[in-house]
Order: structure tokens, then sequence, then C-alpha cells
């Protein structure tokens, strides 16, 4: 679990502080509470398109980048049509075949800089079959250097956090235990969702993304 202070407006500190689980409906920042801005429950059991419309009107595009084809021709980041670790038709992408060096990027460019926070689930492991790694990285006015969520927060044994951009699953678990929530508590235009495994394992896996919530 990561926490960080935050500068709100002049002269004004929030003391680091240790995040509570669960609170991206609720998250403050300098923006205050963040509501849900785009919800995949729209395109259940559907691939998700492009280009999605959020609900404050800024306008989120969609590219999948998988050099290596490893993607699941299925999962190419598509709507599950039910519930994982509790979370409704979370955003799938999966793949198998991976080589150990291979991965799938998710990039979500947005019209307009934005402070998102999600859901990463099912973010897990099984011996000898695959071990879920998956880094998340934001950007802002185009620039090529990228920077770490302001905290990853997870929700229990089955994730760990191994740097502040990337987790990966320790053990399988079908409940909250296999989630992460990511924060970004600073403007971002763009992210990028990488999804790998480095065990070369071959076996099929799979992340989700849950939801958008911004200011």
């Amino acid at each position: 679990m990561v926490g960080t202070g935050a500068v709100v407006g002049a002269g004004a500190w929030v003391a680091p502080s240790i995040l509570s689980y669960d609170r991206v409906a609720a998250a403050i920042g300098s923006c205050g509470t963040k509501p849900r801005q785009v919800d995949w429950t729209d395109f259940a059991g559907q691939t998700i398109p492009g280009t999605v419309n959020a609900a404050d009107g800024t306008t989120v595009t969609v590219t999948v980048l998988d050099p290596d084809n490893v993607q699941d021709t299925t999962w190419n980041f598509r709507a599950f049509n039910g519930t994982i670790n509790g979370r409704d038709n979370p955003a799938i992408t999966g793949m198998s075949g991976d080589s150990g060096t291979a991965g799938v990027t998710i990039t979500l460019e947005f019209s307009t800089p934005i402070q998102p926070s999600f859901f990463l689930v099912d973010v897990d492991r099984a011996t000898n079959s695959w071990e879920d790694s998956v880094e998340v990285v934001g950007f802002l006015g185009g620039g090529g250097t990228g920077f770490d969520p302001d905290s990853l927060t997870i929700g229990g044994g089955a994730v760990q956090v191994i740097t502040p951009r990337l987790v990966e699953g320790v053990f399988s678990s079908n409940s909250t235990n296999s989630e992460v929530e990511v924060d970004f508590q600073d403007l971002v235009d763009r992210i990028e969702i990488r999804h790998f495994d480095t065990t070369a394992w071959n076996n099929f896996q799979w992340i989700g993304v849950h939801d958008l919530h911004w200011c």
C-alpha cells in the first residue's frame, strides 16, 4: 500500500496518510470527490470501441498495442458480461503464448487533462500457469517521459506492489484480494496499462480495468 501527500491550492498541504481501501467513489484530491465518468457496463459483452464518450463530455480514445501477437482474440479489451472480484462488467484484456518479454498495452487518451482513479481486477498468479504483471504509467502534454500513479492500493494478499507503477500477482484469488486501486492526483491526458508475464508459462491469463473516475 502506497500513500503520498499532495499540495492542494496555494500554501495548503495535506499530510501523507495510509489510504483506506476501496476509496475510489469518494477519493479526495485537489478537485474534491471523483465521480464515475466511464462505466464499462454500457459495453457489457462487447469489445470496447476506439472512442468512448465520458459522462462529463470528455472523449476517451482507446488503443490496443500487441506487437508480439499474444493477445487473446476474444478478450482484446472487451467488457465482461458479469462480475469479477465483486466488480460489475470490467473491461478485460487477455493473452496467451507469452514469451516472458511480450505483453499487451492498453492506452487511454483523454481529450482534456483529468485526475483519474480506477481498479485493476484479477491480478493474480497460478503455479506453473501464469503470473499477472501490470504496469500503469501516466503522461501529460504529449511528453514521452511517463510518471507513476500517486498511489497503488492493494485489496489483499493475492497481489503485491513491486514499484510505484508495477504490481504483480502472488497467488490465485477470485476475491478482492487480487485487485488494485490506481489513483492519480495530478493531471494526465494519457494512461498506458501494460499487461505481461515474465514467467513465459504461455497459458491464458487476463486482467480487468473497472470503470474510470475523475475530476
